[in-house]
């Protein structure tokens, strides 16, 4: 992954695995990658050479709403997008009230809802 084409690569020979239903936390000083990481795994940028495979499909064969929904980052300063509460638990209105409800009390926040 480059930023520019005149650019060095900010990524080199990373190469990873992650087994089906594991969570992973990328971590790492300033200037370690995290954030490149990130933007070519979401598609911001894509890669200029290699390939990055999701369960097998090659992320560039995938649609970019399709890839975006179905993986996720924890930034380290939260935030909240301009709505409500539901819209951003929620943002692709996927799941219905009740669902939304149980999720908030099985983590302890529907009080605070």
């Amino acid at each position: 992954m480059r930023y520019r084409p005149t650019l060095k690569p900010s990524i080199i020979d990373l190469s990873f695995r992650v087994q089906a239903g594991m969570k992973v936390g990328i971590v790492g000083r300033t200037g370690s990658g995290k954030s490149s990481i990130l933007q070519t795994l979401f598609r911001l940028i894509d890669p200029y050479q290699g390939t990055i495979y999701i369960d097998g499909t090659d992320i560039t064969q995938i649609g970019l709403h399709k890839l975006r929904q179905n993986i996720s980052f924890i930034p380290q300063a939260p935030f909240l997008i301009q709505g409500t509460i539901r819209e951003n638990l929620d943002p692709f209105v996927e799941h219905k009230d009740d669902r939304i409800q149980q999720v908030l009390k099985e983590v302890q926040l529907w009080e605070f809802v």
